[in-house]
């Protein structure tokens, strides 16, 4: 699957307004989980259709670890564990992303050095001597 650019750039700027919203909200006599916990799931979800699961599962696996963390201290109330949890899953989840996507290119350019190769021991065999 192929994430555009431009699509790359509104989802970080989705990101930047949650997070910035989060920040001056942050004066709140209870903290709001809600938005942090959201901002995981987006986060996981979006690592997962890149193929983070494949290409990087441990730190998918640490995502998600985080995140049901977060849920259970937000469940007792621990809003504090449960903000900087949810953002630590957040955090790990899109590092996944971030190496499922140097994987991938890894891959790709192994394939353009393999092709390249062909090729050149192809031309290197017709050429008359």
């Amino acid at each position: 699957m192929s994430i555009s650019i431009p699509h790359r750039f509104g989802v970080a700027a989705r990101i930047l307004g949650v997070t910035s919203t989060l920040w001056l909200g942050g004066c709140a006599s209870t903290p709001a989980t809600a938005p942090d916990l959201a901002l995981s799931d987006a986060a996981l979800a979006h690592a997962q259709a890149a193929g983070a699961n494949e290409w990087a599962p441990a730190q998918m696996r640490s995502a998600r670890e985080k995140l049901d963390g977060a849920r259970a201290a937000d469940k007792v109330r621990d809003y504090e564990r449960a903000i900087r949890l949810a953002q630590e899953s957040a955090v790990d989840a899109r590092l996944a992303e971030a190496k499922t996507g140097a994987a991938k290119a890894g891959k790709a350019q192994q394939t353009v050095n393999d092709d390249a190769r062909a090729l050149r021991s192809e031309m290197d065999r017709k050429q008359p001597q």
